[in-house]
């Protein structure tokens, strides 16, 4: 878990490090950088590493997210769409990124084609692009953080920045982590660095593109400034003007009436609306008090009084000093009639502007104050003027009074903020010689400062305004850049970024190139390596070869001039130790009788194109064959060289005539074989044919043949048949044809036959030349023959057919007894069809299930119990209805079938000594016989071993009964299989005991239990002395053996009592019972065991 967290949090770090950076690029007025790397880096780790890296992804850019929002958390209007949905969308973009990656590019893709390359950068990219821009835009229009009217411009910042991004991030991440390693680690150092060095360039080109801009903005911007300062101080000097216009009228005029006043004011007040009053106030001694308010009671028809002021605003009844400024005169009088009477030189803020104007005689403004006349929070400054009467002193001037101009700084300011806020400029006023609490005259408090980087440029310029310092502060809203911004940091930032990710494009594809080329060139050094390795390893091979093959080349060095031979050319002509350097050498070293060949095909060689080959014998001993290829190499129709090899093919030529004798006769007899002798007896018939000829076909078998293989061996056989070929060459005409068709098959053909009785003295003749013993290793051996006769053209008109019908008259002689000949006849034919058709019925009848098993019992010849039974196999015909073995096996055994048929009887039997065993009969040994071709089977063990797993029957009560001709030759092997079939738990048997090869040797090596004497032995019980010889003989030897013995065939209460008495074990026959069906044995048993219960 702490091994796959890991590399996880590393690459969310990695982009929050990556991004965080990019993100103050962002332009004004968005909240999207035109260069966004992290893209990159997820889509290359997402493609590499798979989708699982996705939650990493996901923390790096919630990470950014809630750094640049920090300090806005918890402020009014703050909404958690932003940061979760960005997130998300950098998230979903990586992941499209990777998926059209990888459906787009072949699986392993290295980025090293063009195509391949152009399908990451300028389909993947751009596309997976769109994902990130139009889910965070959308969320962040909805969270209020961008207006609506800015959405397009975001969106199409933000997808720029991505796109960009991922073209430049994306290679770059690729060649570090690129899998495999080995492919993408010798890239790194032709595309990182190029395109460090192209970033870090861009880098600094952004950096002065910025600089230059950023002192574009700061010039205008002091320009904007200086002009609306200009406008402020115009507007200032223009309240001195009226103020001293004012100083004039009064001094021109001896007394200035409340209309004379109106009238001369009124019009500024229209044209300078920042004005809020002008006063009049006049000089007052103490001792005029009382009698001037007494006058200006009358005027203004008030309780008029000279007042003063406090702190608060409030006024009250001045205080006895020795001189008062009371408000005389008011314009506008409307809403300032409170203020007629107010001495000024009683509030400190104005006492101290008064004092001065009155030292020095110009205007003097005051510190902001609030009016006593003013509603709301308007800052006020009030311009006092000085009126001065000359005196005889030049020195000294007598004051008169003073006027003042009551300014509303908001008022007065609104037109340049106005202007000002047009141009984006946000503006301030604030007066220097006041404590930084009572500064600000006009204007509003800084804004809180901006996320962005290029925050509002500032200006400070100095107005000096009626002895007071005052400053005007300009400050830049972020439209006033937007307006001014040439975009030259955007587009060098998007031309210089697009410009570098065309160049890792590039890169890729020539360091793509670069890599396979190189590969394929450490490839091709390799295979002229391996090649140069496997040149000399061809040319050593070349000399074994040509020595194995007993092949040399030669080849001459310019047209028929000069030879150059290989050493293996030099032993086969025997020339090691003489020279062999021209073609005169070369012919002189074969016979001479093949030199003019040699000679000749050389001439042509170096005339005519083309590949001559010819066999030549050696000039020494012992002779040998060389097969010659020899051509010419011939340019523009000229000859350039002759070349050639020769080859020794004695052993191929002797090889090749073998194979045509043995393609014509037989190797073991020397006689024709098959293929010669239909050959040549179609020849026989053709002539036959035209000249009205009679022939004959005889097919001879030998007579037990096998015996001879199967006792004295095969190399004993083999010198048999030889000797059989002899003496049947010297029984015909010499014209005659004798052939071997295949093991102890043969066949003669009689041509040109004057009498019809020929073919019988032939076969006659053959069967007495076989009578005669026939000596092998010494041991004479008696053999005889069957012989099947076929005419021509009686017994057909073709070569086949006249050996098919003799091959059916051979075995009409061997069943009427062997060692005779047969002439064809077409009932012959029915009978051989029978058979066959028989073989065909017998098939079917074993896959269809027309074969049933009776049971013969055994019966426990002291008790007369039923101990056991014998299973044999009938056939219920659809045609013939039931029928005995003797009817079918003798076709079984010929034709094979007996393997399966022996093989259902058995798992029939063990079947059914399964079902009587559920059925709760009594124990019963259940015998099936096994016939010796089903015996001498190799997967014969096997097969029981199934049968008796797959049906569950009990081994020990299944008992096997085999005759003696399956122990005929008793093998290694078969007496291993008798111990492996009792190792099962078998009961082996030997069955018809005395009839055949019987051997005492069998009954001592072979793990028999039982014999079974045979019928013929029991028929003449107890009367014929030689079957009471034999049989009590039987018994006695099993008795001494320990073996158990059945009697077959007993049929009388005399041979029962005899064998009895002879102390014979168990007995069968139809004295008991014939072989029964199974319902019928079961109710026999059932009764049997009733009877003797």
């Amino acid at each position: 878990m702490r091994a796959r967290l890991l590399p996880g949090l590393g690459f969310a770090l990695l982009y929050w490090a990556v991004g965080y950076p990019a993100i103050h690029l962002a332009i004004p007025p968005g909240y999207t950088a035109p260069f966004f790397p992290p893209a990159g880096i997820a889509l290359a780790a997402l493609f590499v590493f798979g989708l699982r890296l996705w939650p990493a992804v996901f923390a790096g850019s919630a990470l950014i997210q809630l750094a640049t929002a920090w300090p806005l958390l918890g402020s009014p209007g703050w909404n958690l769409l932003g940061p979760l949905a960005v997130p998300a969308g950098a998230t979903l973009q990586a992941v499209v990124g990777a998926v059209l990656a990888r459906r787009l590019l072949a699986p392993e893709d290295k980025l090293d084609t063009a195509g391949s390359v152009m399908r990451f950068l300028g389909v993947c990219v751009p596309l997976s692009g769109l994902v990130c821009s139009t889910i965070g835009v959308s969320a962040l229009v909805q969270a209020g953080v961008i207006p609506a009217a800015d959405a397009f411009f975001n969106w199409w910042t933000w997808w720029t920045g991505d796109t960009l991004g991922m073209l430049v991030a994306a290679p770059l991440t690729l060649v570090f982590i690129g899998r495999p390693a080995q492919d993408w680690r010798p890239r790194r150092l032709g595309v990182a660095l190029p395109m460090s060095i192209a970033l870090v360039l861009l880098a600094l080109a952004y950096q002065q593109v910025v600089s230059w801009e950023n002192s574009r903005l700061r010039a205008q911007f002091e320009r904007d400034s200086v002009h609306l300062s200009g406008l402020l101080q115009k507007r200032l000097e223009e309240q001195v003007d009226m103020v001293r216009s004012i100083e004039r009228l009064l001094l021109a005029s001896d007394h200035v009436s409340r209309s004379d006043f109106h009238e001369f004011v009124a019009p500024w007040m229209q044209r300078h609306p920042g004005t809020r009053s002008f006063t009049w106030n006049q000089h007052l001694p103490h001792a005029a008090r009382t009698a001037f308010e007494e006058a200006m009671r009358d005027e203004y028809q008030t309780d008029f009084r000279v007042l003063d002021r406090d702190a608060a605003g409030q006024t009250s009844p001045a205080a006895e000093r020795r001189v008062y400024f009371p408000v005389t005169r008011v314009e506008p009088e409307d809403g300032n009639r409170t203020v007629l009477g107010m001495d000024p030189l009683s509030f400190p803020i104005s006492g101290e502007a008064i004092r001065r104007t009155l030292a020095d005689g110009q205007p003097a403004a005051t510190a902001r104050m609030r009016l006593v006349q003013a509603h709301g929070e308007q800052h006020a400054v009030v311009l006092y003027q000085a009126v001065l009467a000359s005196t005889a002193d030049a020195s000294r001037r007598e004051p008169l009074g003073l006027i003042s101009a009551a300014l509303g700084m908001d008022d007065l300011l609104a037109a340049i903020s106005r202007q000002a806020e047009e141009q984006g400029i946000d503006v301030r006023l604030s007066d220097g010689d006041a404590p930084p609490e009572a500064a600000l005259l006009a204007g509003d408090h800084p804004a809180k400062d901006s996320v962005w980087p290029d925050h509002a440029l500032t200006q400070v310029t100095s107005i000096d305004f009626a002895g007071r310092h005052w400053a005007l502060e300009t400050r830049a809203l972020p439209q006033y850049t937007e307006g001014l911004r040439s975009w030259a940091a955007w587009g060098t930032i998007a031309v210089g970024v697009l410009a570098s990710g065309m160049l890792g494009a590039l890169l890729l594809i020539t360091t793509g190139n670069r890599r396979r080329i190189q590969a394929l060139v450490e490839l091709r050094t390799a295979e002229l390596e391996a090649a140069g390795a496997r040149l000399q390893e061809n040319r050593a091979a070349l000399v074994d070869a040509q020595r194995i093959a007993r092949l040399g080349s030669w080849e001459t060095l310019s047209g028929r001039v000069g030879l150059q031979a290989s050493d293996e050319l030099r032993l086969l002509l025997d020339r090691s130790q003489q020279r062999l350097g021209s073609l005169a050498d070369l012919i002189e070293s074969i016979a001479p009788a093949s030199r003019a060949a040699l000679s000749g095909a050389i001439e042509r060689a170096a005339t005519e194109p083309g590949r001559i080959m010819l066999d030549c014998n050696t000039d020494s001993l012992p002779m040998r064959t060389l097969q010659f290829r020899i051509e010419g190499e011939h340019v523009d129709g000229r000859l350039r060289r002759i070349r050639g090899t020769a080859q020794d093919v004695t052993a191929l030529r002797e090889a090749e005539t073998r194979i045509r004798y043995l393609a014509r006769f037989d190797p073991l007899t020397g006689l024709l074989n098959r293929s010669a002798w239909q050959d040549h007896a179609q020849d026989v018939l053709r002539h036959a044919v035209r000249h009205d000829d009679r022939c004959a076909v005889l097919f001879l078998d030998l007579d037990h043949f096998k015996t001879v293989n199967d006792s004295l061996g095969h190399a004993a056989g083999d010198r048999l048949l030889a000797q059989v070929a002899c003496r049947l060459s010297g029984c015909v005409r010499e014209e005659d044809l004798v052939a071997r068709l295949g093991g102890d098959e043969f066949v003669i053909l009689l041509s040109r036959l004057a009498h019809t009785e020929e073919p019988a003295r032939v076969a006659e003749r053959v069967l007495e030349a076989l009578a005669r013993p026939l000596q092998i290793d010494g041991q004479p051996l008696h053999l005889g023959a069957s012989v099947g006769i076929a005419l021509y053209p009686a017994d057909g008109g073709e070569i086949d057919t006249l050996l098919k019908h003799a091959d059916t008259a051979m075995y009409e002689a061997k069943e009427s007894g062997r060692n005779a000949y047969r002439f064809f006849l077409p009932e012959m034919t029915q009978r051989v069809t029978r058979r066959l058709q028989t073989e065909a019925e017998l098939r079917r009848a074993i896959e269809i299930g027309e074969l049933r098993l009776h049971y013969q019992p055994q019966v426990d010849g002291a008790t007369g119990r039923v101990c056991g039974c014998e299973a044999l196999v009938r056939w219920q015909h659809a045609e013939r209805g039931l029928l005995s073995p003797d009817q079918f096996i003798p076709f079984a055994e010929q034709s094979g079938l007996i393997v399966p048929l022996g093989e259902w009887v058995l798992r029939e039997a063990c079947l059914q000594q399964v079902r009587w065993r559920d059925a709760g009969l009594p124990p019963l040994d259940v015998a099936v016989n096994i016939s010796a071709l089903q015996f001498r089977r190799r997967d014969f063990v096997a097969t029981v071993a199934r049968v008796l797993a797959e049906t569950g029957a009990d081994p020990a009560r299944i008992e096997l009964e085999i005759t003696e001709s399956a122990l005929m030759d008793a093998t290694p092997e078969l007496v291993a299989s008798f111990d492996q079939l009792v190792a099962l738990g078998l009961t082996l048997a030997l069955d018809d005991f005395g009839t055949g090869y019987s051997s005492l040797s069998y009954l001592k090596r072979l793990p028999l239990r039982r014999l079974k004497i045979d019928r013929s032995f029991v028929d003449g019980l107890p009367d014929n002395p030689e079957d009471v010889a034999i049989t009590s003989a039987t018994l006695s030897l099993a008795r001494d053996l320990g073996m158990e013995v059945v009697a077959e065939g007993v049929e009388t209460e005399e041979q029962r009592a005899y064998l009895r008495s002879r102390g014979c074990g168990a007995m069968q026959g139809y004295l008991f019972s014939r072989p029964l069906g199974v319902k019928a044995f079961e109710e026999w048993a059932w009764e049997r065991a009733t009877a003797l219960a």
